[in-house]
């Protein structure tokens, strides 16, 4: 599987490319008045305006800093299935996505990696952060897994997006 390999307060990590729709360099947000903390703001995204997550402060480290090298990976994400609608002539509900930006102080490169390998940890399921999964074995290093699709729980899709999912 491909990854985007991150480093988080000293931390590795990966997200999954599949996710991915394009890595942009950081750029100015309109901050959301008593959003959360980890809610950076909104950006113009080619006229589309996209939540902006700080992904430092979603894995429990500082808040990622405007760096010459930040980035924002903006990625399509499932909503939470509590939302879902079910789909027109199907049995089995739609799933709406959602497109967020996620900032990242850096990203070192792109890696292959074997998913959940012998040799690597399941993780310990945290219920505050279920979006951390297995952490892995690549070469010298360990690296986290990060389910883009479980970052948004329900209550943070209407905070970001209000009731509505379409």
């Amino acid at each position: 599987m491909q990854v985007l390999e991150l480093t988080i307060g000293g931390k590795g990590f990966v997200l999954p490319t599949a996710w991915v729709e394009e890595v942009v360099a950081a750029v100015r947000t309109r901050e959301l008045p008593n959003a959360p903390v980890w809610i950076r703001g909104v950006f113009d995204h080619r006229g589309r305006l996209i939540p902006l997550l700080d992904l430092h402060l979603l894995v429990d480290e500082d808040a990622a800093r405007m760096l010459i090298g930040s980035r924002i990976i903006i990625v399509d994400v499932k909503a939470p299935p509590t939302i879902a609608a079910p789909a027109i002539d199907s049995e089995e509900p739609a799933v709406p996505r959602r497109t967020i930006g996620l900032l990242v102080e850096r990203i070192q490169e792109v890696l292959e990696v074997e998913s959940a390998g012998e040799n690597d940890f399941s993780g310990i399921a945290i219920e505050s952060r279920p979006y951390l999964r297995e952490i892995l074995q690549s070469k010298d290093r360990t690296l986290q897994m990060i389910d883009p699709d479980l970052i948004l729980r329900a209550e943070h899709q209407e905070i970001l997006f209000g009731t509505d999912p379409g």
